[in-house]
Protein backbone atom coordinates (compact mmCIF):
# COMPACT_ATOMS: atom_id res chain seq x y z
CA UNK A 1 0.00 0.00 0.00
CA UNK A 2 1.54 3.43 -0.89
CA UNK A 3 -1.25 5.90 -0.21
CA UNK A 4 -3.12 6.65 2.54
CA UNK A 5 -5.89 6.64 0.61
CA UNK A 6 -5.57 3.35 -0.34
CA UNK A 7 -4.84 2.33 3.37
CA UNK A 8 -8.16 3.93 4.42
CA UNK A 9 -9.97 1.68 1.62
CA UNK A 10 -8.24 -1.14 2.21
CA UNK A 11 -9.55 -0.94 6.47
CA UNK A 12 -12.82 0.31 5.91
CA UNK A 13 -13.42 -2.75 2.64
CA UNK A 14 -12.34 -5.08 6.11
CA UNK A 15 -14.29 -3.93 8.83
CA UNK A 16 -17.32 -3.59 7.12
CA UNK A 17 -16.95 -7.48 6.13
CA UNK A 18 -16.06 -8.14 9.96
CA UNK A 19 -12.37 -9.19 9.45
CA UNK A 20 -11.51 -6.02 12.11
CA UNK A 21 -8.76 -8.51 13.39
CA UNK A 22 -7.49 -9.30 9.95
CA UNK A 23 -7.58 -5.88 8.87
CA UNK A 24 -5.48 -4.69 12.65
CA UNK A 25 -2.87 -7.95 11.65
CA UNK A 26 -2.46 -6.64 8.41
CA UNK A 27 -2.41 -3.25 8.08
CA UNK A 28 -0.64 -2.09 11.50
CA UNK A 29 2.85 -1.15 11.98
CA UNK A 30 4.21 -3.43 14.82
CA UNK A 31 4.27 -0.87 16.81
CA UNK A 32 1.33 0.54 16.22
CA UNK A 33 -0.80 2.43 19.00
CA UNK A 34 -4.54 3.50 20.17
CA UNK A 35 -5.36 6.18 21.54
CA UNK A 36 -8.92 6.31 23.62
CA UNK A 37 -10.44 9.44 24.30
CA UNK A 38 -11.14 7.48 27.64
CA UNK A 39 -9.75 4.88 29.88
CA UNK A 40 -12.15 1.84 30.14
CA UNK A 41 -10.49 0.18 32.87
CA UNK A 42 -7.26 -1.89 33.10
CA UNK A 43 -8.13 -3.91 29.96
CA UNK A 44 -8.78 -0.81 27.98
CA UNK A 45 -6.20 1.86 29.03
CA UNK A 46 -6.17 5.42 27.59
CA UNK A 47 -3.47 4.79 25.54
CA UNK A 48 -2.26 1.10 24.59
CA UNK A 49 0.21 -0.48 21.56
CA UNK A 50 1.90 -2.49 20.40
CA UNK A 51 0.06 -4.41 17.86
CA UNK A 52 0.31 -7.36 20.00
CA UNK A 53 -0.73 -6.27 22.81
CA UNK A 54 -4.14 -4.37 20.68
CA UNK A 55 -5.18 -7.28 19.59
CA UNK A 56 -5.33 -9.46 22.68
CA UNK A 57 -7.06 -6.58 23.84
CA UNK A 58 -9.61 -6.41 20.96
CA UNK A 59 -9.99 -10.44 22.32
CA UNK A 60 -11.01 -8.61 25.47
CA UNK A 61 -13.20 -6.16 23.69
CA UNK A 62 -14.90 -8.95 21.30
CA UNK A 63 -15.75 -11.03 24.89
CA UNK A 64 -17.06 -8.46 26.52
CA UNK A 65 -19.93 -6.64 23.82
CA UNK A 66 -22.33 -7.73 21.50
CA UNK A 67 -22.38 -5.83 18.39
CA UNK A 68 -25.99 -5.95 16.55
CA UNK A 69 -24.36 -3.74 14.22
CA UNK A 70 -22.04 -1.39 12.38
CA UNK A 71 -21.78 1.27 10.10
CA UNK A 72 -18.68 3.02 8.59
CA UNK A 73 -18.03 6.18 6.98
CA UNK A 74 -14.82 7.01 4.92
CA UNK A 75 -12.39 7.43 4.67
CA UNK A 76 -11.46 10.59 4.43
CA UNK A 77 -7.53 11.47 4.01
CA UNK A 78 -5.85 14.49 5.56
CA UNK A 79 -2.98 14.95 3.60
CA UNK A 80 -0.20 12.17 3.07
CA UNK A 81 -0.43 10.80 6.42
CA UNK A 82 -3.72 11.01 7.84
CA UNK A 83 -7.30 9.72 7.34
CA UNK A 84 -10.69 9.70 9.38
CA UNK A 85 -13.48 7.09 9.27
CA UNK A 86 -16.65 7.69 10.98
CA UNK A 87 -18.12 4.60 12.65
CA UNK A 88 -21.61 3.89 14.80
CA UNK A 89 -21.63 0.76 16.67
CA UNK A 90 -24.53 -0.45 17.81
CA UNK A 91 -23.75 -2.59 20.74
CA UNK A 92 -24.38 -4.03 24.16
CA UNK A 93 -21.88 -4.24 26.55
CA UNK A 94 -22.35 -8.06 28.61
CA UNK A 95 -23.90 -8.43 32.16
CA UNK A 96 -20.25 -9.61 33.70
CA UNK A 97 -18.36 -8.02 31.79
CA UNK A 98 -17.68 -4.52 34.74
CA UNK A 99 -18.70 -2.53 32.09
CA UNK A 100 -20.95 0.91 33.05
CA UNK A 101 -23.93 -0.26 31.84
CA UNK A 102 -23.64 -3.77 31.24
CA UNK A 103 -26.84 -5.15 29.72
CA UNK A 104 -28.45 -2.06 28.17
CA UNK A 105 -28.32 -1.82 24.35
CA UNK A 106 -26.88 1.98 23.31
CA UNK A 107 -25.57 3.28 20.18
CA UNK A 108 -21.92 4.73 19.59
CA UNK A 109 -20.67 6.67 17.17
CA UNK A 110 -17.07 7.35 17.10
CA UNK A 111 -14.95 9.24 14.88
CA UNK A 112 -11.33 7.38 14.02
CA UNK A 113 -8.34 9.56 13.19
CA UNK A 114 -5.44 7.17 11.57
CA UNK A 115 -1.88 7.94 11.04
CA UNK A 116 0.08 5.99 8.44
CA UNK A 117 3.81 5.90 7.53
CA UNK A 118 5.21 3.76 5.44
CA UNK A 119 1.87 2.14 4.45
CA UNK A 120 1.34 1.40 7.79
CA UNK A 121 -1.59 2.18 10.49
CA UNK A 122 0.80 3.58 13.47
CA UNK A 123 -1.74 5.17 15.59
CA UNK A 124 -5.29 5.79 15.87
CA UNK A 125 -7.32 8.03 17.96
CA UNK A 126 -10.68 7.66 19.21
CA UNK A 127 -13.06 10.56 19.48
CA UNK A 128 -16.47 9.24 21.17
CA UNK A 129 -19.07 10.22 23.79
CA UNK A 130 -18.63 8.47 27.11
CA UNK A 131 -22.60 8.69 27.87
CA UNK A 132 -22.93 5.20 26.77
CA UNK A 133 -20.54 4.09 29.28
CA UNK A 134 -22.10 5.50 32.46
CA UNK A 135 -20.05 8.87 32.02
CA UNK A 136 -20.90 12.07 32.26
Amino acid sequence: MSSVLEVGKQLVSMCRAGQWNEAMAELYADEATHVEAYEMGPEMPRENGPKAKLLKMTEWWDANHEVHGCELQGPYPHGDDRFAVRMTIDLTPKEGSGIPNAGKRHTQEEVCVYTVADGKITMVEFFWDPTGYGES
